[in-house]
C-alpha cells in the first residue's frame, strides 16, 4: 500500500471515530412543563449548557385567561426530558411521574369549566395546585366523573 493511500485510509478511519464518538454526545436537553392553572406549557432547554425557556398557549389557555384572574404560573412537570445530539437525533429520553393534571385532556378541561359553578371551579383549583398528590388525582378524577358521567 502506497503512503498517500495509507494516509487516506488513516483520515478516513480516524473521521469515521469521530462521527461514531459525536454521534451519541449530548448537547441540547429538553423538558417540559405545563402551568397547573391555565395550562401554558414551558420548555426548558438548554444548548451546551447555555439555557433558555419557550412557552406556548394550549386550547385551555385563552378560556383561563377571558374567566379566571392573573396568576402566578404553578408549573407541574410534564414528564419528560430529552436530550439531543449535536446531529438532532435524541440521545435519551427519561420519563417519571407527571403532574396528575395532564391526564386531563385540554378539551375535557375546558368543558368542565364551562359548566361547573364558582364553588366548583374554586374546589377544583384548589385541588389542583395543592401540595397533596392524593388531592391532585381526587381531583382530576372528580373532573373526568363529570365530564364523562354527562356523556
Amino acid at each position: 500500500m502506497s503512503s498517500r493511500r495509507l494516509i487516506k485510509f488513516v483520515c478516513w478511519l480516524l473521521g469515521a471515530i469521530l462521527v461514531i464518538g459525536i454521534l451519541p454526545l449530548t448537547v441540547r436537553t429538553q423538558s417540559s412543563f405545563t402551568c397547573t392553572l391555565c395550562r401554558v406549557e414551558r420548555i426548558d432547554n438548554s444548548l451546551i449548557g447555555f439555557p433558555w425557556q419557550t412557552f406556548r398557549d394550549s386550547e385551555f389557555t385563552e378560556w383561563y385567561r377571558k374567566h379566571r384572574p392573573q396568576h402566578v404560573h404553578a408549573w407541574g412537570w410534564q414528564g419528560t426530558i430529552r436530550g439531543i445530539s449535536l446531529f438532532g437525533a435524541t440521545t435519551y429520553r427519561a420519563c417519571g411521574v407527571h403532574h396528575p393534571v395532564c391526564d386531563i385532556p385540554q378539551t375535557t378541561l375546558q368543558e368542565f369549566c364551562e359548566q361547573a359553578d364558582d364553588s366548583t371551579l374554586a374546589t377544583y383549583f384548589d385541588g389542583i395546585t395543592s401540595t397533596n398528590p392524593d388531592i391532585q388525582t381526587q381531583t382530576v378524577q372528580m373532573v373526568l366523573n363529570r365530564v364523562f358521567a354527562d356523556k
